[in-house]
């Protein structure tokens, strides 16, 4: 090479900006930087859709329970009366306050009538003295979801509206009368003002950290993808968990990122959404327990079939199933005529038919509200028997779940070691004779084998029977 062309080499000297490396590296960078903020924008969105629903099916829940104990022809006495003074109107008003109080809310629950375009009338509110017939304007936003209720009979909630009074999101569930009709609209308002603010300073932060996190990007990709799909696969078990219904899953999100925060707000919205999944459970438990007029014994059940399933070494999930199944089991009934409950002399065959009924509408129930869909197992098969010949579905063996199977001689041995009006109870040591003697046929045989190796002294114990003799050991 002659020294006029290496003299032309040395002066070719790229601007680092045109460099193949430090374009690669740019390029890398962006993709990296664009990657992390479409993520991020993606999980938050995700996590508004996700609140939403979360806030929509936590109202509608806690609607749906209440419109249960909302007497709906006590209802239309009220508001044909148009005072609220009456003691007709304190009932109501005390068992509205009731569920805001159970659910923990700050904004009164009231009812709605008379709905004609965007006016409506206050019946009822659990608050304050609103007069029964009192013209209220509606939003724009709850209009068409309202009207929905009252047409098709079926709970409903709004997406998240704002109007003068702040932001807002609305659950509603229709009140029916003694014939089914709808006769009002149970609403349960929320504030949803604080949720939003979260969001928007969760959407703050994450445009800040994905800069942040895209400078660093060309030296830490690995380190930054381990960082991010672990935490995320900690989000998905606990979404996964809360789909199934089993609220009681705790992960700890370790990432300080943008995904930590998102995991820890999703983490603190569960949590809430499972006290208020626990004071829905307590108040249809004591509703029933009302309408049986036997306060504590759900919980006896729930706390009998539980040592059974201790011995049977059942998981979280089926041991969650197992407790809200047997605190659950007979809510079908509340569709049965109390008359046939109470009668104390032998049914006839349409009102055993009518009994019968009660495991399959109990699914029925159970069916519309995701939470409780766990206890489905239980309520639709402790009625089932291992040889085949049970109700409602004639299953047989290993196709009845494992959990109804459990609580089917549970609920057995409560029932022979309580007195009843037509005859008095049993001691253990006979009712568990009774169930070695239904093994194979009406008891699942492992079942049972189960309940004897617990002592005659737990099981005077969960049973809450009082001087349970000593039962004779098994040869």
């Amino acid at each position: 090479m002659d020294a006029q062309a290496h003299a032309t080499i040395k002066a070719i000297h790229l601007p680092f900006w045109r460099r193949l490396g430090w374009r690669l590296g740019a390029s890398f960078l962006a993709l990296t930087a664009v990657g992390i903020l479409i993520s991020g924008l993606l999980q938050y969105r995700a996590q508004d859709q996700l609140l939403r629903q979360s806030l929509g099916g936590l109202l509608l829940n806690i609607a749906r329970t209440g419109a249960l104990v909302v007497d709906g022809d006590l209802h239309q006495i009220v508001v044909a009366s148009g005072r609220n003074d009456t003691a007709e109107y304190g009932r109501l008003r005390n068992q509205l306050a009731r569920i805001q109080d159970t659910n923990q809310l700050r904004d009164p629950v009231y009812t709605l009538s008379h709905v004609q375009g965007d006016m409506a009338r206050f019946a009822v509110i659990s608050t304050g003295q609103e007069p029964v017939g009192k013209e209220y304007r509606l939003a724009g936003a709850i209009q068409p979801t309202l009207q929905r209720v009252l047409a098709d009979g079926v709970a409903a909630y709004t997406d998240i509206y704002t109007n003068e009074h702040g932001t807002w999101i609305t659950g509603f569930a229709p009140i029916r009368d003694a014939t089914g009709k709808t006769v009002a609209a149970l609403d349960v308002d929320f504030r949803a003002d604080v949720y939003l603010s979260a969001l928007a300073a969760v959407r703050r932060r994450l445009y800040l950290h994905s800069a942040v996190a895209a400078a660093l990007a060309l030296g830490a990709g690995l380190l930054l993808a381990r960082h991010i799909t672990r935490p995320l696969a900690q989000l998905t078990n606990l979404a996964r968990s809360v789909v199934e219904g089993h609220l009681s899953e705790r992960v700890r999100i370790s990432a300080r990122d943008e995904i930590g925060m998102l995991g820890n707000v999703l983490y603190l919205m569960v949590d809430r959404l499972g006290v208020s999944h626990r004071s829905m459970v307590d108040v249809l438990v004591r509703a029933l327990e009302a309408r049986a007029e036997t306060p504590g014994a759900l919980a006896r059940l729930a706390k009998a079939a539980l040592a059974v399933g201790d011995d049977l070494a059942l998981s979280r999930a089926q041991r969650e199933a197992l407790e809200l199944g047997a605190l659950l089991h007979d809510i079908g009934e509340i569709r049965t005529p109390e008359a046939i409950l109470q009668k104390r002399g032998r049914l006839n065959d349409d009102e055993w038919e009518m009994v019968r009924q009660h495991p399959a509408l109990g699914g029925d129930i159970l069916e519309s509200v995701p939470l409780l869909t766990p206890a489905l197992d239980v309520v639709g098969g402790h009625h089932e028997r291992f040889d085949g010949t049970g109700y409602p579905n004639r299953l047989a063996a290993e196709s009845i779940p494992l959990t109804a199977r459990i609580f089917a001689v549970v609920d057995a041995l409560d029932a022979m070691t309580h007195d009843r009006p037509y005859r008095p109870g049993r001691s253990i040591a006979e009712a568990l004779d009774e169930a070695r003697r239904e093994a194979g046929k009406q008891f699942d045989p492992r079942v049972v084998e189960a309940a004897l190796r617990i002592p005659p002294d737990r099981w005077s114990e969960v049973l809450g029977v009082r001087n349970a003799p000593a039962l004779t050991p098994v040869g």
